[in-house]
């Protein structure tokens, strides 16, 4: 009877944790190719790219195409979740726009 009594302990603290992670789930940022940012957006994201590992996330906004005071650029690294590192990602890049009065949305890179 023990053994039973085991197994379904340990079932119902796997669907407990199976339940929690299906309910963290990513929102629904908007998103803009690495191919469609500026140049020095697209310089930066090829050196951060690397490090991002699983489950980093970039976001950029920009109100120019050419000049840099006008862009800005985020990256979260060395996250536990892939939506924890989109969360942080967008949080920092409007923080930054709004610290550089950029008026266009941020939006998280993804690779096509």
């Amino acid at each position: 009877m023990r053994k039973y009594a085991f197994f379904h302990t340990a079932l119902s603290a796997l669907l407990a944790l199976l339940a929690l992670a299906t309910s963290v789930h990513a929102e629904n940022f908007p998103t803009i190719s690495p191919q469609k940012l500026p140049e020095p957006l697209q310089a930066q994201w090829a050196r951060d790219r690397p490090e991002l590992g699983r489950y980093g996330h970039c976001a950029a906004a920009f109100d120019s195409q050419i000049d840099g005071a006008k862009m800005v650029w985020s990256c979260a690294i060395y996250v536990r979740l892939s939506a924890q590192g989109e969360r942080l990602a967008m949080k920092l890049c409007g923080e930054r726009a709004a610290l550089l009065k950029v008026k266009s949305p941020c939006m998280l890179v993804v690779e096509p």
